[in-house]
Formats: C-alpha cells, structure tokens, sequence
C-alpha cells in the first residue's frame, strides 16, 4: 500500500530568548594564571573544540568556588527578572585566544542559558549574527544568554591574546 501524506511542514519558528550584558569586579589575574597553566599542561583542549586557540578541560572552573561566587549577582538577576525552571552549572572553561586565532560560530543547544567572562581588553568581539549584538571584551565584562544563539569569533586582531571563561547552564528535571 502506498503511504499518504496529509501534510509536510518545513518552516522555522521564532524563539524567546534573552541576551544580557554587564560588568562584574573580579581579580583577572587569578584567572589568567589558572587558564595559562591549564592550557600548558597535557590536560587540555587546545585546538580540539570550536576555540581554535588555547583552551582549558570543560569542567576546568566548574568546583572552582572563586568562579562559582562570581556567578552569584547573575543568577540572582535572572532569578529576579526571569521565570526560568530549576537549573544548574553544568561546565565551566577558561581560554586563550591567541592572535589571529578565532573561534567557530556554533550554539550551546544542549544547555539551556550560557556565559562567557572577560578577563582582558580585547579588538575581538563574540558576535550573536542571528540578533545583531556583539559583546566587546573588557576586564569584568561578562554576557549571558540562551543557549540556541548562534555566537562566534573572527580572527583575533590584536597582537596579545584574549583571555575569558565561559560556562553552561543545564535545566535540572525532577524526575
């Protein structure tokens, strides 16, 4: 018997999502030192993910309690402003991009919201191409966002490295 089809749809669907900018105080330089080591050591992940460039493990931050404190003021301003399920930190890695180094556009689907924390100045903006917005590393600048944002560097332009963390939030089910 031949199969019918009573209908095929193949469209895309707008999404909410949220992108959120500021500044936290922090001391870049414990972090830059930890990145350094870690990216030095055998366990890395250097030139293995969309960071073509110098890369801690995933998890690198995630026990870290300095880090987990610095996420405190942002939990606390999407847990005021937005009506989010329960969730949690799921990763948390710091990178290096040298000059001329990039990383590839990509997403965070599987996590719900993600992050990134700037820990130096920087010419190489994380670019959102999908709405138009662009994040533009300082020291404490840090931006949060849904995970199904499409984000992405070009080649770094400085002649110094740019260094960040960046992070994951899962959604925790009860069951």
């Amino acid at each position: 018997k031949p199969m019918i089809i009573t209908k095929d749809v193949n469209r895309k669907v707008s999404k909410e999502y949220f992108f959120i900018t500021g500044k936290l105080e922090l001391d870049c330089n414990y972090y830059i030192e930890k990145i350094k080591k870690a990216c030095d050591s055998d366990n890395n992940m250097n030139y293995q993910t969309n960071i073509k460039s110098l890369m801690t493990p995933f998890s690198f931050f995630k026990e870290d309690k300095n880090f987990q404190k610095l996420l405190y003021p942002i939990i606390d301003h999407l847990d005021l402003h937005y009506n989010l399920p329960k969730y949690g930190l799921h990763e948390a890695w710091g990178f290096e991009v040298k000059p001329r180094e990039k990383t590839l556009y990509h997403d965070h689907k599987e996590s719900f919201w993600s992050g990134v924390i700037y820990l130096n100045s920087s010419n190489q903006t994380l670019n959102f191409p999908e709405i138009h917005e662009k994040i533009k590393p300082e020291a404490g600048v840090f931006g949060i966002f849904s995970s199904i944002l499409q984000h992405g560097c070009e080649k770094n332009p400085d002649d110094f490295s740019k260094f960040g963390m960046s992070f994951n939030i899962k959604e925790v089910k009860s069951w």
